[in-house]
């Protein structure tokens, strides 16, 4: 039998006590044992180690070298469980780890970056990974623990993991400031015929959030090009003279003005979730850093 399967807390203790107080009686009165229970644990322990451990005399008994030699290295052992098993309150002036992040560019800038100084004045010693989202990846990424915590749509993350919604979005429809469109009022059909740019941050393709809300009006609009970031927007609509839709906290933006449409009607918006594996569900480290980012 493996001598470490053998090897118990209670034996650990019971030689602790012994090394403070070599006493039998004693200990078995502190661990509410009998003195049998006491000398049949310590037998054990004298199999496992291979020595006597400890030595009796007219007093009680003595520990032999070799159990002095281990006396650190048990207290260390019961003082490393007792954390284990107790642990205080969560402190994030005390964490010491690095989170990795997975977001697109327009998460970290609205959801992320806003909150980084907070999160280093709470948790001075933790440090951030910002990666980029890949959708397809994700689940395996969060499972192996590469990613910590994905900041995404609900649709980019599997029904199983954890997760907190970090606010609603809305979309608006914008175009180069220096566009003819700038401040223009379009009606929904006026809109189709323009040429449209889109961002495609999870999968790169021609397919926009709003085509499905078009189509069910009856109106199909012209894609004219695809990007991976939000914040390439601007130089994007400036060199094609395109429309865009973009969710509205990128705007204000010095490059872009807003289009108005008839009736103010904008596409079905999102929420934007912080999602974490479920082996993570009870960490205090990602509840406070989701709370943070849910602020």
């Amino acid at each position: 039998m493996n001598k470490l399967s053998r090897l118990g807390i209670k034996q650990l203790r019971i030689m602790a006590a012994l090394l403070k107080d070599g006493n039998l009686s004693q200990v078995a009165d502190q661990m509410g044992l009998t003195q049998q229970a006491i000398s049949a644990n310590l037998a054990t322990l004298r199999e496992v180690f291979g020595d006597p451990l400890f030595v009796r005399t007219g007093r009680g008994v003595l520990p032999t070298a070799l159990a002095l030699e281990m006396g650190s290295e048990i207290n260390a052992i019961l003082a490393a469980l007792e954390r284990l098993v107790e642990r205080g309150p969560f402190d994030p002036m005390e964490v010491r780890a690095t989170v990795n992040i997975s977001a697109s560019d327009y998460a970290h800038a609205v959801a992320v970056a806003p909150r980084l100084r907070a999160i280093r004045d709470q948790a001075p010693h933790l440090k951030l990974i910002l990666s980029e989202a890949e959708v397809d990846t994700l689940p395996a990424r969060m499972g192996s623990g590469e990613i910590d915590l994905a900041v995404n749509i609900p649709a980019n993350v599997p029904a199983s993991f954890e997760r907190r919604v970090l606010f609603q979005e809305h979309y608006v429809c914008v175009a180069a400031a220096a566009s003819p469109l700038a401040g223009k009022r379009l009606s929904l059909k006026a809109l189709a015929q323009q040429q449209h740019v889109v961002v495609s941050p999870a999968r790169a393709n021609l397919v926009g959030s709003a085509d499905g809300w078009l189509q069910q009006l009856g109106l199909e609009r012209n894609i004219i090009l695809s990007v991976p970031h939000f914040l390439l927007m601007p130089q994007v609509l400036e060199a094609t003279g395109a429309v865009a839709f973009l969710p509205s906290r990128l705007l204000p933006h010095p490059g872009l003005a807003r289009v108005r449409l008839d009736g103010d009607v904008v596409p079905p918006g999102f929420e934007l979730i912080a999602a974490w594996h479920p082996r993570a569900a009870s960490s205090p480290l990602a509840s406070w850093l989701v709370g943070m980012l849910a602020r």
